[in-house]
């Protein structure tokens, strides 16, 4: 059981970090809010589309397979590093270089100073990336949450300053390059810090794994940022802001829940691999536990949108409801891929996720246009049609990569996706009787409707999972 404790107590400090980052993230995310615009957003959006494709190339899936492998050798780390130097510093010189030609695309002249700045955080990646991976691979996650509670705290409170003294967007992308900075300097004083030296010898496999799970990253990143462009091409800079701030509270959780899953999984799962059975054990649980807590967070976001948008954000961010509540609804299944994406790649099947991707580059964008012809809410609602799609059509391959029975999955995830439609039409329709309240009365109402009926439900539908909660709380606590 040497994985699995290691597992849990990884898991305990991922999110122990992630609650402490989530609580300040937030409380700043809202404050900021209603210090900035909806057009700040919408540039920011369009930079970090930028920013985030660009990132899929830089790293070239070496500090994934520095996690996955199965034997590592410690000559090889200077080659390592200086290749992920290499990539990352390249790629950094390439969109500084790039950039006025984007704002040109965007027809947005602002865009240009934006991504050349935003540029800074290659540079910081370089650095970063070999001690970030040898202590994920070493599951040292005590000192990786020390690590990510800092950085937010730094990149949360930059951007609080400078949103309070007026300094519109450039609170978000100096928030976010502050808050890179902190974490890069950390991993190398914390990390196992490897001086670069060169040669290609020894790296093959790197490189090959490395390429499969590059072409997918790319792929994935531009597949889902395409729909931030097609925004910024046919809605106004107001609706984007709309579109991207909906976007961002309505996957926060998952974002925020998939990178201690991720972080943790790919490691875990990758010390399984000659253990196939006891693998996909473990994965069924995770998914069954994941679905248990994302479902009443992601879907009751939607149920409660309304509320939450006149009490937190204000009204000068009204047209987002309808948004907010699509793109929740998506979100689970959308973390549910995520999982088994991470699971293909810690088994050495990166070339299944990339075909599972090619699929997605093909599905979402056309919906993507189809959607935005009926602006704001057509977009939104394109994430809700199509995600499904996609997942059905991806699961038979992986699921025979993993050697999964698809039926066992469903019955990892009915029980929550039952609870959550019950607790989702519930809220909804109490909210609809209870309209004439203020929305300071009913939001923590209907939050207590909606966790009462969605326990209920798991309690009707599926009590032994009460066992496995009570398990992983127990390791947790260990």
């Amino acid at each position: 059981m040497e994985v699995e404790r290691k597992a849990a107590v990884a898991l305990k400090w991922s999110t122990i970090a992630k609650l402490i980052g989530h609580a300040v993230s937030w409380a700043v995310t809202l404050i900021v809010l209603r210090l900035l615009a909806p057009e700040d957003y919408g540039l920011m959006a369009m930079t970090t589309v930028v920013i985030s494709v660009t990132a899929g190339f830089a790293e070239f899936g070496l500090g994934a397979s520095l996690i996955q492998a199965r034997t590592l050798q410690q000559e090889q780390m200077p080659h390592l590093s200086t290749l992920l130097g290499v990539f990352n510093i390249g790629c950094g010189l390439v969109v500084f270089a790039v950039a006025p030609l984007l704002a040109h695309f965007f027809a947005e002249p602002r865009l240009t100073l934006l991504i050349q700045v935003s540029s800074l955080h290659f540079l910081f990646t370089a650095i970063e990336v070999v001690p970030q991976s040898l202590l994920y691979r070493e599951m040292n996650f005590a000192r990786v949450a020390r690590i990510e509670i800092a950085t937010t705290i730094v990149a949360s409170l930059t951007t609080l300053l400078l949103a309070w003294n007026h300094a519109g967007v450039w609170a978000l992308v100096i928030g976010g390059v502050a808050g890179a900075a902190v974490r890069c300097l950390s991993f190398a004083i914390w990390g196992q810090f490897v001086w670069p030296s060169f040669s290609l010898r020894g790296l093959s496999a790197h490189l090959r794994f490395g390429g499969a799970v590059t072409a997918t990253r790319v792929l994935w990143q531009i597949t889902h940022q395409l729909d931030t462009v097609i925004a910024a091409r046919f809605l106004s800079r107001d609706a984007l802001g709309f579109y991207s701030v909906a976007m961002q509270l309505a996957t926060l959780p998952m974002n925020k829940a998939m990178t201690v899953v991720n972080q943790v999984a790919l490691p875990a799962v990758a010390r399984l691999q000659e253990e196939l059975p006891r693998l996909q054990s473990r994965l069924l649980e995770a998914l069954r536990l994941m679905a248990f807590v994302a479902i009443p967070a992601l879907w009751g976001i939607g149920a409660v949108a309304e509320e939450f948008v006149d009490v937190i954000l204000g009204s000068q961010w009204h047209a987002a409801i309808p948004a907010l509540q699509l793109i929740g609804l998506a979100a689970p299944l959308r973390m549910v891929g995520a999982v088994l994406a991470t699971a293909l790649a810690a088994v050495g099947r990166p070339e299944v996720e990339l075909r599972n991707t090619i699929t997605s580059a093909v599905i979402l964008p056309i919906s993507f246009l189809i959607g935005v012809q009926w602006g704001l809410v057509g977009l939104a609602a394109s994430w809700l049609a199509s995600i499904p799609l996609v997942f059905v059509l991806n699961s038979r391959r992986t699921f025979r990569a993993l050697g999964i029975d698809g039926r066992r999955v469903a019955r990892a995830l009915y029980a929550p996706a039952i609870a959550g439609a019950v607790m989702f039409a519930t809220v909804r329709s109490t909210g609809a009787v209870l309209a004439e309240w203020g929305p300071w009365l009913r939001l923590p109402l209907l939050i207590a409707i909606g966790g009462v009926t969605y326990l209920a439900c798991i309690q009707l539908f599926d009590r032994a999972i009460w066992h496995d909660v009570r398990r992983l709380s127990g390791a947790l606590r260990g």
